[in-house]
């Protein structure tokens, strides 16, 4: 057993020391090609076109691709390279990284702390899912992060034009929340009236046993056995009826999530308490107010044919009817690079913002 022990903290260890070990890519040119998906004429194009982006703006536009993320996902390993090159000048955190992994097919939007408030994360979303993902679904690498930096670039460079485009996605999600809304809506008024439905049923049939029960007509062992039967039909009621509340609350800004974490069964004890209360309350008035009936009971008698039309009754009141071999040797720029660079990061850093997507 004490060997065990001391395999596992070895390997726990040794775990630790490697991660803290691992080595991010070292970006030495705004375009780093490493996975070796572009074509030089194409890599100096880009290459050409971010660097007067920056001289123009003094923001950072770097594109990096890998060909593995060796294990990691992509939200880390963007952020961590990022920081560790120090993308963007240093006052304004203005940098922003593209991340592209062949063979995980996953890119990343990283933007820095300064840029933050301009590319948001759902306008790197909308680069990545709109202009992208489909050109990077028919081979197109370069295509798609060539069109996705000359938007960023208009974006930065033309605030109208990232106002434009922000309205754009705002309009796209109206529309999408009213389709949105009536699904739920018409799943909401299915829920509605079956659990009403379920709780109707469930009470009206226990009202009957109650009554059979305290007349003496059936013993105890067959009550509680219709009443566990019943009580449980009527939780299903509940639950339909407590998704719809909860979501309308949901909805309407109330978050519910917390309260329903911590007093789910809260609520079911509860509602079972008060489902057998109204049901003894409502058929012990119904027996001795309205028909001046004395109560009796019994603890083995049983009318066996009303226990099983009631067990067959559930049945008539139911709704409806039935390898990657990369490895990163070098992270300097790959050999389509057609003329050195002194490329290094302005200080800058990142918290984590932007957007991830995969084909």
């Amino acid at each position: 057993m004490i060997k065990k022990i001391v395999f596992l903290l070895l390997v726990c260890f040794t775990a630790i020391g490697s991660a803290q070990d691992y080595e991010y890519p070292v970006i030495k040119d705004i375009v780093t090609d490493n996975a070796e998906v572009f074509e030089t004429e194409a890599v100096q194009i880009l290459r050409d076109k971010l660097t007067n982006f920056e001289t123009e703006t003094t923001t950072q536009l770097v594109v990096l691709t890998v060909n593995s993320l060796n294990g990691q996902n992509i939200e880390d390993f963007a952020n961590k390279t990022f920081n560790q090159n120090k993308l963007g000048q240093a006052k304004e955190d203005n940098g922003i990284l593209i991340l592209f992994s062949s063979y995980d097919r996953e890119v990343r939007i990283e933007v820095g702390y300064g840029l933050e408030p301009y590319i948001t994360d759902i306008v790197a979303k909308r680069i990545i899912e709109d202009t992208m993902i489909p050109e990077f679904k028919t081979g197109a690498y370069f295509t798609g992060i060539n069109k996705a930096t000359d938007q960023l670039i208009n974006f930065i460079k033309n605030p109208e034009a990232l106002d434009k485009f922000k309205e754009l996605i705002k309009d796209r999600d109206r529309k999408q929340n009213r389709i949105a809304n009536i699904v739920l809506s018409v799943f909401g008024f299915f829920f509605l009236i079956a659990g009403g439905f379920i709780i109707y049923q469930s009470v009206k049939t226990a009202l009957k046993i109650f009554k059979k029960f305290f007349t003496a007509e059936i013993g105890l062992i067959f009550f509680t056995i219709n009443l566990l039967v019943y009580t449980l039909y009527f939780c299903v009621g509940f639950v339909l009826l407590g998704v719809v509340v909860f979501g309308i609350l949901q909805k309407n800004g109330f978050n519910v999530k917390p309260f329903l974490a911590s007093n789910t069964l809260l609520l079911l004890c509860v509602s079972v308490g008060l489902f057998v209360i109204t049901c003894t309350v409502i058929a012990v008035v119904n027996l001795v107010v309205k028909n001046k009936t004395k109560l009796s009971f019994s603890l083995f008698k049983s009318d066996y044919d009303s226990f099983i039309t009631a067990i067959k009754s559930i049945g008539s009141t139911r709704v409806g009817g039935g390898s990657s071999g990369s490895s990163y040797s070098s992270y300097s720029s790959s050999g389509s690079s057609s003329s050195s660079s002194s490329f290094s990061g302005g200080g800058g850093s990142s918290g984590g913002g932007g957007a991830s997507g995969s084909w």
